[in-house]
C-alpha cells in the first residue's frame, strides 16, 4: 500500500514537472504571447517607481471596481448610446467563443466558478474606447467626457499602468469597426507624443503611412494598450537595425546584469563626437558612424516615467520573451546624461523636447532610470562597441579637453575665481620682474 502511494506520488511529480516544462519553453517559440501580467515584485517593491504603477483615477481591476465607477459608467453609457449598441448583443458576444478566448489571456475577468464577470467587462471596455474616441485633437475631450483637463491626463496614465490593462480583444469584440478601432488607438499614441502607428491586421485604412512588423509576425494583435505602445515606438527601421548589425559576429546576451557606461554626452562631445536628432528613424534604435551619435526625438513630459516604467514592467514579465529594447534604451540614455549640462545639450541638439520645469528634472529622472538592470543586448552592444574604439583613437585628445574642462570649471566658475586668477598672474608677473632687476640692476 505505502508502495502504491509512493508510485502515485513520484508520476503527480513527473506530471507536475514536465507541465512546467512545457509552460517555461512554450514549445519553443522565440517570442510568446503573454498574458495581462502583474508588475513584477521587484520592480513594484522599489519607492521611488511606486506611484507610476499605481492607478490614480480609474480602475479595471475586478477587485478594484469602485476606483472611478462613475466616470467609467458615464462613459460607457455614452459609448452604447452614439454606436447603438445593446447590452444583451454584446452578452452574447461575450459568452460566445470570442468570449471565452479571453480566459487564457486575462483569467481575473473571470470569477472562482469561471464564469465572466460580464458587467465589468462591457462598462470597462466601453469606457476605454469612449476615452480615446474623444481623445482626438479635433474635439474638445473637457466638453465631450464631462472631466477636467488635469483629471483626463491622469486618466490616459492609468491606461499606461501594466496592472490595468484590458485585452485587446475585448476592445475589438466591443468595437468591430476596424476603421474606428484603428482611430481610438492612433489617439491614444498622440496623446503620448506619437504620430505614427502600427497597422492592425486585417482591412488597411486609406491613410495608413507605415506597414509595421513586430517579431516576425504582422498577423496578430497586439495583447494590450500598453503592447500595442510599445510596437508602436519599436516598430520603424526594426528589421533595418538588425539587418545592419547582424553582418558582424555578434556575441548573444550577456548573463551579466549591469549598468555598462558609454559617457556622458559632455564626455562625448569632449572626444569630438558629434550629437545630432535622428531625422530619417523614428524608433527607438541609436546609430553611431564617423564620429557622429544619432539618436531618436524624445519627448520628455510628466507622463513620460509612467510610459517607460511600465514598459521595462512589461518586458520584465516572465512569460515574455523578447529582447529588451525599452529597457536598453533607457540604460543607454541614462548612461549619456548625469547633470542637466547634458540634457542642454541634447536639447541644443533637438534630441530632447523637454515639457517639465527644467532640464534637472529631465536629468533627475534619467538619473533614477539607472536603477534599471538588464542584459546587455546586441541592439545597443554595436553602438556602445563603436563609441568606446572611437574614444580609444582619441584618449590623448580627451586628457586634453578633460583638463581644460577641469581647470575652467575651477578657474572660471564665477567672477570672484576670476579675479582672484587674475590677481595671482599679476603678482607672478611683478614677482618675475622684481626678481629680474634685482638679478640685473641698472649699470
Amino acid at each position: 500500500m505505502e508502495s502504491t502511494e509512493e508510485t502515485r506520488g513520484a508520476i503527480d511529480l513527473r506530471e507536475r514537472l514536465e507541465e512546467s516544462e512545457k509552460q517555461l519553453t512554450g514549445e519553443g517559440n522565440k517570442v510568446s504571447r503573454p498574458k495581462i501580467q502583474r508588475i513584477p515584485a521587484y520592480m513594484a517593491e522599489k519607492l521611488e517607481f511606486q506611484r507610476y504603477y499605481r492607478t490614480q483615477i480609474i480602475s479595471f481591476d475586478p477587485f478594484q471596481q469602485s476606483q472611478g465607477w462613475l466616470y467609467k459608467e458615464a462613459w460607457a453609457a455614452m459609448y452604447l448610446k452614439h454606436t447603438n449598441l445593446k447590452f444583451d448583443d454584446l452578452f452574447r458576444e461575450l459568452t460566445g467563443e470570442g468570449g471565452w478566448s479571453l480566459k487564457p489571456m486575462w483569467d481575473k475577468l473571470y470569477d472562482d466558478h469561471g464564469h465572466l464577470y460580464k458587467d465589468n467587462v462591457i462598462v470597462d471596455g466601453c469606457c476605454v474606447l469612449e476615452l480615446l474616441e474623444k481623445s482626438d485633437l479635433s474635439v474638445d475631450p473637457e466638453q465631450e467626457l464631462k472631466i477636467s483637463m488635469d483629471k483626463l491626463v491622469r486618466v490616459h496614465q492609468d491606461l499606461l499602468i501594466l496592472d490595468n490593462q484590458l485585452p485587446f480583444q475585448l476592445l475589438r469584440l466591443l468595437c468591430q469597426d476596424q476603421e474606428k478601432l484603428q482611430k481610438c488607438l492612433c489617439n491614444f499614441l498622440q496623446v503620448h507624443g506619437i504620430q505614427t502607428a502600427p497597422k492592425l491586421p486585417g482591412k488597411k485604412t486609406e491613410n495608413e503611412e507605415v506597414k509595421v512588423t513586430v517579431d516576425g509576425d504582422d498577423d496578430e494583435d497586439p495583447i494590450h494598450l500598453l503592447d500595442y505602445l510599445r510596437k508602436a515606438l519599436l516598430m520603424r527601421d526594426q528589421h533595418t537595425f538588425y539587418k545592419a548589425i547582424n553582418h558582424k559576429k555578434m556575441k548573444r546576451g550577456s548573463l551579466h546584469l549591469r549598468k555598462y557606461r558609454i559617457g556622458t554626452i559632455r564626455e562625448l562631445k569632449a572626444a569630438g563626437i558629434r550629437v545630432t536628432k535622428d531625422s530619417h528613424n523614428n524608433s527607438m534604435y541609436p546609430s553611431f558612424k564617423d564620429g557622429m551619435l544619432q539618436l531618436p526625438e524624445l519627448i520628455v513630459d510628466g507622463s513620460t516615467p509612467h510610459i517607460f516604467l511600465n514598459l521595462v514592467a512589461y518586458e520584465m514579465c516572465p512569460d515574455f520573451r523578447n529582447n529588451f529594447e525599452i529597457s536598453s534604451f533607457l540604460v543607454f540614455m541614462s548612461s549619456l546624461i548625469d547633470q542637466p549640462e547634458d540634457v542642454k545639450e541634447l536639447r541644443m541638439a533637438g534630441v530632447i523636447i523637454n515639457e517639465l520645469a527644467n532640464d534637472k528634472e529631465v536629468a533627475d529622472l534619467f538619473n533614477k532610470m539607472d536603477t534599471i538592470l538588464v542584459p546587455e543586448t546586441p541592439l545597443f552592444a554595436d553602438v556602445r562597441d563603436q563609441i568606446h574604439s572611437h574614444f580609444e583613437s582619441k584618449r590623448g585628445r580627451i586628457r586634453m579637453l578633460s583638463w581644460m574642462g577641469e581647470a575652467s570649471n575651477t578657474f572660471f566658475r564665477s567672477p570672484w575665481t576670476i579675479i582672484a586668477l587674475l590677481a595671482a598672474t599679476l603678482g607672478l608677473v611683478l614677482t618675475f620682474i622684481q626678481t629680474w632687476f634685482a638679478i640685473h640692476p641698472k649699470s
